[in-house]
């Protein structure tokens, strides 16, 4: 009967994932025809197939689904970063250096929904909010891995971790402007690589930086 009721729960749990997926699908598609704030509710349950009243159930806003969204995208970074090992990694350059690239990829799949993204967090304080939390976030990851590589003698550490974090996350957030303003039929993985190898330099210990500049020592 326990086994029952659990494979039950399950089986609940399994559609209502695939029902709230479904609704952000639907909304990612219309997003690709015109602007989010063009987009209706009707529109998104409609091409979903479900009633009006289900979006309701999973989402307040259209907003919160958009978070959602974003979520489900930071989770997935999250599980790449996981899967790379930092903790032991021989360069926590490289492992940020990968990580990056992986979030470009994602941003990528989709210029038209990447910049509707923007567009609504500047005009939405409630997304902006939520954004701003995912970025902390990220700093917060960031910020570790800069301690590790500190303490291993590969970063540079007369400023702290968390600073070397914070101009990390913005660099990537000024390739992100770059593509969509400027760039958007180059590669976003390609813009986020120049920079990186540009500076580079800044983040680096001097050891590692002398280890670059003359390799056959």
């Amino acid at each position: 009967m326990e086994m029952q009721v659990r494979t039950q729960v399950s089986r609940r749990e399994r559609r209502r994932e695939a029902t709230r997926q479904r609704l952000i699908e639907a909304a990612l598609a219309l997003m690709q025809q015109k602007p989010f704030e063009q987009v209706t509710i009707e529109e998104i349950t409609e091409l979903a197939d479900v009633a009006k009243g289900t979006f309701f159930s999973y989402f307040p806003t259209k907003e919160h689904l958009l978070h959602a969204y974003i979520r489900d995208l930071t989770d997935e970074v999250y599980e790449f970063l996981e899967a790379l090992q930092p903790e032991t990694a021989p360069s926590q350059w490289e492992v940020l250096r990968h990580v990056m690239l992986f979030i470009a990829q994602r941003d990528a799949r989709s210029l038209q929904i990447t910049r509707s993204l923007m567009n609504v967090a500047m005009q939405s304080e409630t997304l902006r909010q939520m954004i701003t939390e995912i970025i902390e976030e990220a700093t917060e990851h960031a910020t570790r891995g800069f301690e590790r590589g500190q303490q291993r003698g590969e970063f540079r550490t007369d400023v702290s971790a968390r600073e070397l974090a914070h101009h990390a996350v913005r660099l990537y957030r000024l390739c992100q402007m770059e593509w969509l303003m400027e760039r958007e039929h180059e590669p976003l993985e390609k813009i986020v690589e120049e920079v990186l190898e540009f500076y580079k330099p800044a983040f680096l210990a001097t050891r590692d930086l002398q280890k670059e500049a003359n390799p056959c020592d």
